[in-house]
């Protein structure tokens, strides 16, 4: 993480930033904020639904009285189309090249264990990838345990209606 932090305060743009390494469920921070976002499933990089309200809290006790925590993330309806709880998607296939989308679903725990692969002469390639979702009626949950409420949902960046076909969704909640 630190070689990540370097390169941002290298940045001229960022010369005014101040730059805090943490885990983004508890991490200490001195000021509070009028936006705090969490975008592309971040939020669901935190594996237990403790943690997700741990998180959630935290956030409250850093936002201003008009600010807004904005969480985009994917909608897990397309879990019920697995089969014995796991998947496997071909993403490409090319002459020398596969890649391949692997996972398993824990739905006690609401854990998605997943690994994209690729399949080349070369070798083998994994890139694993852990979450925790959670579905928007789940987080609104979350944000009224920790003395927030949903102010706007969103299909999409551009505003569209959240419907249940949506995939994903861009939840915002405040004070």
């Amino acid at each position: 993480m630190q070689p990540m932090a370097d390169k941002l305060i290298s940045k001229a743009e960022s010369k005014s930033m101040t730059v805090t390494i943490g885990d983004f469920a508890d991490v200490a921070v001195a000021s509070n904020y009028d936006l705090v976002y969490e975008v592309y499933n971040t939020f669901f990089n935190l594996l237990t639904q403790d943690d997700q309200v741990r998180c959630f809290q935290n956030v409250a006790a850093h936002l201003t009285d008009t600010g807004s925590f904005v969480i985009e993330a994917f909608t897990p309806g397309y879990l019920y189309r697995l089969e014995n709880n796991q998947y496997v998607d071909a993403e490409s296939i090319e002459l020398k090249r596969v890649k391949l989308d692997v996972g398993r679903h824990d739905p006690v725990t609401q854990r998605l264990d997943e690994s994209h692969i690729e399949l080349t002469a070369e070798g083998v390639r994994l890139f694993p990838i852990v979450c925790r979702y959670a579905w928007p009626s789940e987080l609104d949950l979350m944000a009224r345990i920790a003395g927030l409420r949903l102010k706007d949902r969103w299909g999409g960046w551009n505003g569209e209606p959240f419907t249940a076909s949506i995939v994903r969704h861009i939840s915002v909640y405040g004070k």
